[in-house]
């Protein structure tokens, strides 16, 4: 894993990441894909702090203060080892998927929408879910396709 980005430790400013192609074709973080294929990249605890910010971004859409610690006990991962903790690594995490981006020292833009899985992080999944990622993908596009 990349080096985790050099965080506060008390607070972040969060504020939602525009984004037009992913805004119009992506998936709500709630979403059952975001479960079904992205948990396995992400791993749950990145994934539940990033339904919970997006969640915030919604009743909040011009940015929120988050408070690092009360966050964290709130998804029950702790902050305690810096750094490493938990909670730090979930917040490198969606750095490193490109789900959030630091904007400055202390403000953290989040995307509202998830892209599709790339190739490369579909190969992290196991082949039964490759699969049905695939038919998922094959039904999307087959009305494009048809003709009809």
């Amino acid at each position: 894993m990349r080096s985790v980005p050099p965080f506060p430790t008390d607070a972040l400013e969060i504020v939602a990441w525009p984004d037009e192609v992913i805004d119009l074709v992506g998936h709500d973080p709630h979403a059952d894909y975001v479960e079904r294929y992205w948990l396995g990249v992400l791993g749950p605890s990145t994934t539940w702090l990033l339904r919970h910010l997006a969640a915030e971004l919604s009743r909040r859409p011009d940015g929120f203060s988050l408070d690092l610690e009360d966050c964290a006990r709130r998804l029950g991962v702790g902050m305690r080892g810096g750094r490493q903790s938990p909670f730090v690594r979930a917040l490198g995490r969606l750095v490193q998927f490109e789900m959030a981006q630091l904007q400055g020292p202390s403000t953290l833009a989040v995307r509202t929408k998830v892209p599709d899985l790339s190739r490369r992080h579909l190969l992290r999944l196991p082949e039964s879910l490759q699969r049905q990622h695939d038919q998922w993908l094959t039904s999307r596009l087959a009305p494009i396709g048809s003709g009809s």
